[in-house]
C-alpha cells in the first residue's frame, strides 16, 4: 500500500527528471547550433592566454619567489608579535579624528552628488544636448577618477595647507568620477518612451528630464550615493596619511614612531568603523529596494462599471502623505542635515569653499607645461612596475575569492554558519585600507613592489569576492536542481551547474578589479611599495609641480587605456 507521501513524491521526481532531460536535450542542441569558432569565442581564448602570459611576466618582475615568500610571512609573525598585546588608544584622544574622518566622508560625498547631478546628465546618451557635450562630459568623468583621491589630497595639501579642507575636496573630486559614471550609465538604462512621451507634449528638454527620468534613476541614485559613501569612510581613514586630517594621522604618526601595538588597536577602530557604516548602509539600501520593488498582487475580477459604487466612478486622489513618501522625506532631510552638521563641524563653510577655487585655480599654472624631461629615465620603469604590480595583486585576489564567493553565496553555501563565516571575512577584509596594509607589509618584506602586490591583492579580496558572490545568489537555480535531482554531488553542482552561468560575471569582475587595482597600485609607492606613486609624492613633496602633472598625464593615459581594454573585453566576451 502506498503512502500519501509517496504517492505526491513520485509524480514531482517524474516531472523533475523530465526537465532535466529537456534541458540537457535544449543545452546539447545549443551547443550543436553554436559554430565551434565563433568571432568573441577566439577573443575569449586569445584573452585567457594574454592574461596567463602577463600573470607569468609579472610575477617573474615582481620577484615572486617561495623562499621569499615564506621568510617574508615568518618576519610578518613577528611583527605581528610585537603589536601583541593591543594597546587601545583613550577615548578622548580619538573621538575627535573619528568624527573628523566620518565628516569628511559625508562632506565629500555630499559635494561629489551635487557635481555628479548634471555632469551624468550632460553624459548620458539619452539626455546630452549633443554629442560634443556628451565626450566632454565623459572625459570630465573618466579624468576624476583616472587619479586616486590620496594623489589629489597630497596635492592639494600642498596648495591649500594641512587640513581637513583638502581631504573634502580630494574625496569630493575623485567620487565625482565614481558616481557620475554610474549615474550616467543608471540614465542610459530608463525606458526612453516615458521621456519621450513627457517632450512630446511640449516639455522643455529640463522638464522632460525631471519628470521622465529622474523618478526612474532615483533609486538607483540613492544607492549608488550610499555605496560610495562606504568607499570614502575607508578613503577617508587614510588621507591624514599626507596630512589631510581625521584618524590616518594619528595611524600614521603612531607606525612612523614604531608604536606597534597602540597602532594595531587604531587600525582595529578604523576597520569597525568602515564595517559599521557598511552595515548601516546596507541596511538603508535593502529598505529603499524592498519599497520600489513590491510584490505582486493576485489580480482581481473586473466588476462592470454599472455596478460600481458611485464613488469608485470617480477619480481615485492618493493620500497626500503614503507610509513611503514620509520615509523619503525624512530621508532627504536627514541627509540634507549631516551634510550640514559635517560641513559645520570641519569648520568648513560656503565662504572657504569659495575661497578654495581661485587658490585652486591659481596653482594650475605651477602644473604647466608638463615636464616629462626631468622623469623621462624613471616614467617608464615606474609605470611598467605598476602594471606588474596591478596585475599580479588581482591574479592574487581572483585566486582568493573565488573558494570564498563559492562560500558566502546563500544559494550554494554548505550551512548558514559557513555563509555567514564566509561574509563576515569579506566585511573585514574591506575594512582595513589598502594602503595601512602596504605600510605593514612593506615592514615585513621590505621595500619593493612585491609588498605592494601582497597588499593590493589581500587588500582587494573583499569587493572582488562579494561581488562573486553576488553574482552567484541571482542565478538560475534550474540547472542545479536538474543536476541534483539526477544524482550529482555539491562539488558536481558547483562545477556544471554554477561555473558555466557565473564565467562571464567573473571575468567582469576581474576586469573591474585589474582597474581598481591599478588606480590603488599609483598610491602605494607613497610608503615604498613600489609603482609610480613613489615619483609622484616625491615630485609633490619637493615642490616640482611641472613633474607631477608629467607623472598625473601617464597616469590618466594607463587608467584610459586600460579602461577603455576591459570594455572592449567585455562587450566580446560577455
Amino acid at each position: 500500500m502506498t503512502s500519501p507521501t509517496d504517492s505526491t513524491e513520485r509524480p514531482d521526481r517524474a516531472t523533475t527528471d523530465r526537465a532535466a532531460t529537456t534541458s540537457t536535450d535544449a543545452a546539447n542542441d545549443e551547443r550543436a547550433l553554436r559554430p565551434p569558432w565563433s568571432r568573441n569565442r577566439i577573443v575569449g581564448i586569445a584573452a585567457a592566454t594574454g592574461a596567463v602570459l602577463a600573470i607569468v611576466v609579472s610575477a617573474r618582475e615582481v620577484g615572486v619567489d617561495p623562499q621569499r615568500l615564506v621568510d617574508g610571512w615568518a618576519d610578518l609573525g613577528n611583527l605581528l608579535g610585537r603589536m601583541l598585546p593591543v594597546e587601545m588608544p583613550q577615548p578622548s584622544r580619538v573621538v575627535g579624528p573619528i568624527l573628523d574622518t566620518l565628516m569628511m566622508a559625508v562632506a565629500g560625498t555630499a559635494l561629489a552628488l551635487l557635481l555628479s547631478l548634471p555632469l551624468s546628465f550632460l553624459a548620458a546618451a539619452n539626455t546630452a544636448p549633443s554629442p560634443a557635450v556628451r565626450a566632454v562630459a565623459r572625459a570630465i568623468i573618466l579624468g576624476a577618477r583616472s587619479i586616486p583621491d590620496l594623489v589629489y589630497a597630497l596635492i592639494f595639501v600642498r596648495v591649500l595647507g594641512v587640513g581637513v579642507l583638502p581631504g573634502v575636496l580630494a574625496v569630493a573630486i575623485y567620487s565625482t568620477g565614481m558616481i557620475g559614471k554610474l549615474f550616467a550609465d543608471a540614465i542610459e538604462e530608463v525606458d526612453d518612451e516615458i521621456h519621450q512621451a513627457v517632450a512630446t507634449v511640449g516639455a522643455t528638454r529640463l522638464q522632460a528630464i525631471v519628470t521622465g527620468v529622474l523618478p526612474q534613476v532615483l533609486p538607483s541614485f540613492v544607492s549608488t550615493t550610499l555605496y560610495r559613501l562606504d568607499m570614502n569612510v575607508a578613503a577617508s581613514a587614510v588621507l591624514g596619511f599626507v596630512g589631510a586630517g581625521g584618524i590616518g594621522f594619528e595611524l600614521y604618526n603612531t607606525l612612523r614612531t614604531l608604536q606597534y601595538q597602540r597602532g594595531l588597536g587604531l587600525a582595529l577602530i578604523i576597520i569597525a568603523l568602515v564595517v559599521i557604516v557598511e552595515r548601516i548602509s546596507a541596511a538603508i539600501r535593502a529598505s529603499i529596494l524592498a519599497h520600489e520593488q513590491p510584490t505582486r498582487a493576485r489580480p482581481r475580477p473586473r466588476r462592470p462599471v454599472q455596478d460600481r459604487p458611485a464613488a469608485a466612478k470617480g477619480p481615485r486622489l492618493s493620500p497626500p502623505w503614503t507610509r513611503d513618501r514620509l520615509t523619503r522625506q525624512i530621508a532627504v532631510v536627514t541627509a540634507v542635515g549631516l551634510a550640514m552638521v559635517s560641513f559645520a563641524g570641519l569648520g568648513i563653510s560656503p565662504g572657504a569653499l569659495l575661497r578654495a577655487i581661485p587658490e585652486l585655480v591659481a596653482s594650475v599654472g605651477t602644473f604647466l607645461p608638463p615636464d616629462f624631461a626631468s622623469v623621462r629615465e624613471d616614467l617608464g620603469p615606474a609605470i611598467a612596475e605598476t602594471l606588474t604590480i596591478a596585475v599580479c595583486a588581482t591574479a592574487l585576489a581572483t585566486t582568493l575569492s573565488l573558494p570564498i564567493a563559492f562560500l558566502a553565496a546563500r544559494t550554494v553555501a554548505p550551512h548558514p554558519a559557513v555563509y555567514h563565516a564566509a561574509r563576515l571575512v569579506i566585511v573585514l577584509s574591506r575594512g582595513l585600507p589598502p594602503l595601512v596594509l602596504a605600510l605593514i607589509f612593506v615592514s615585513a618584506f621590505g621595500l619593493g613592489p612585491f609588498a605592494g602586490v601582497i597588499a593590493l591583492g589581500l587588500g582587494s579580496i573583499g569587493l572582488t569576492a562579494k561581488l562573486m558572490a553576488d553574482a552567484i545568489e541571482h542565478l538560475d537555480p534550474g540547472p542545479r536542481a536538474a543536476l541534483r535531482s539526477v544524482g550529482a554531488t555539491r562539488l558536481q553542482q558547483a562545477t556544471a551547474g554554477v561555473v558555466p552561468q557565473v564565467a562571464p560575471s567573473f571575468v567582469a569582475t576581474t576586469l573591474f578589479t585589474l582597474d581598481s587595482t591599478i588606480r590603488s597600485s599609483t598610491i602605494v609607492g607613497i610608503v615604498g611599495a613600489g609603482g609610480i606613486g613613489f615619483i609622484t609624492y616625491q615630485s609633490v613633496h619637493t615642490l616640482q609641480f611641472r613633474t607631477t602633472a608629467a607623472v598625473l598625464i601617464v597616469i590618466f593615459g594607463t587608467v584610459f587605456v586600460v579602461e577603455r581594454f576591459s570594455d572592449m573585453l567585455r562587450k566580446r566576451i560577455l
